[in-house]
């Protein structure tokens, strides 16, 4: 994701846009929702967050192509 890119993201998401743990899901109408993936192991994440979110205990920054947490 291209730094322009990864700065519209976190406009719209807050926290979310750039959090190595939420997944953009698109649907067929062109909406955007993030899917936080938190929500898979600890049932105190919502699944789909209202946002922007501004504050969040498992918020992690996503990293760059170098590796670590994966970004879909």
């Amino acid at each position: 994701m291209s730094d322009a890119s990864r700065a519209a993201a976190a406009l719209d998401g807050g926290l979310c846009g750039s959090c190595g743990f939420s997944r953009t899901v698109e649907s067929a109408k062109g909406s955007r929702f993030y899917m936080c993936r938190l929500s898979e192991t600890e049932p105190s994440f919502p699944k789909y967050p209202p946002l922007p979110v501004l504050r969040c205990r498992g918020y992690k920054p996503a990293r760059d192509e170098g590796g670590g947490v994966e970004r879909r």
